[in-house]
């Protein structure tokens, strides 16, 4: 594994202490507000050790290709499903939560320290510049924060359209009086099917701030169960085994309850049919 070397300093002394990529600190004292659980023991002077967090015996002193970080007491008081679920033991999960930059209303206005998230400079949004000048390009842009893959068929989406669809790409813009913007070489990005603005940021009878309303950007999208299910999870299982996969992943049919931050709605199938065309 490769290791890197963390500078820690402690009032005029500097210790350096060889750890994997990622890892927490140690040598260092945690806040006077912060609570850790008892089996999380601090050294002789206070300051975070191995033993904190990891519950191996001796795992200091392991090379760190030896370290079973699959154990159930890798992190005390382990297995855990998630490793937040580990963080949140000390960590308050709240003030740890990561930022929501599409939650743009603060006491009902414009939170406009959101905007430079993306944008070079916040455009004032009742006047929109003709040229929006972004952080990356606008077809790397939501990977700043989200992965490559945050949904099924992501990347399967992530092409350059046909000639053909480009042609109903633009009648449905017409039609729903919305954009659905593309990247280079006319290619489907992030931005095609999702709005970064929550409802209202945006003039809603503009075709840049159309979108679907009503859902809530706290809470995302949301799914429930659905009696197709069981078929489902049979079609699936049957195909998966075909590729001779060791581990089949778990896979569940469900129908959207909440859509948020989409240009058009997927639920009823407009969205899809803005690009695709169906035989009845």
């Amino acid at each position: 594994m490769k290791k890197t070397i963390f500078i820690i300093f402690l009032w005029t002394n500097v210790v350096a202490v060889e750890l994997p990529p990622l890892h927490h600190p140690v040598g260092i004292s945690p806040p006077q507000e912060m609570q850790l659980p008892n089996e999380f023991e601090l050294d002789k002077d206070g300051l975070l050790q191995c033993i904190s967090c990891h519950g191996i015996k001796d795992i200091a002193d392991l090379p760190f290709d030896e370290v079973d970080v699959k154990a159930n007491n890798f992190f005390n008081g382990g297995p855990y499903q998630q490793l937040t679920d580990f963080c949140y033991q000390c960590h308050k999960k709240k003030s740890a939560q990561r930022l929501n930059i599409h939650k743009m209303y603060n006491v009902g206005k414009i939170d406009k320290k959101n905007c430079d998230y993306c944008h070079l400079k916040a455009p004032e949004p009742d006047k929109p510049s003709e040229k929006l000048e972004f952080r990356l390009p606008k077809e790397k842009l939501c990977w700043g924060c989200h992965l490559k893959t945050p949904h099924l068929n992501a990347l399967t989406h992530n092409r350059k359209v046909s000639a053909e669809m480009l042609k109903i790409i633009k009648i449905s813009e017409q039609k729903h009086k919305v954009i659905l913007p593309l990247g280079a070489e006319n290619r489907v990005i992030c931005i095609t099917c999702h709005t970064a603005h929550e409802v209202g940021v945006l003039n809603s009878h503009s075709a840049s701030g159309k979108q679907v309303r009503g859902g809530d950007v706290s809470k995302g999208v949301i799914y429930r169960s659905h009696s197709w299910n069981k078929v489902y999870q049979a079609d699936k299982e049957e195909r998966i085994a075909e590729l001779k996969i060791n581990q089949i992943p778990k896979l569940s049919y469900q129908r959207l309850e909440q859509e948020v931050l989409l240009r058009l709605s997927a639920k009823n199938g407009t969205l899809c049919r803005s690009c695709h065309q169906f035989k009845d």
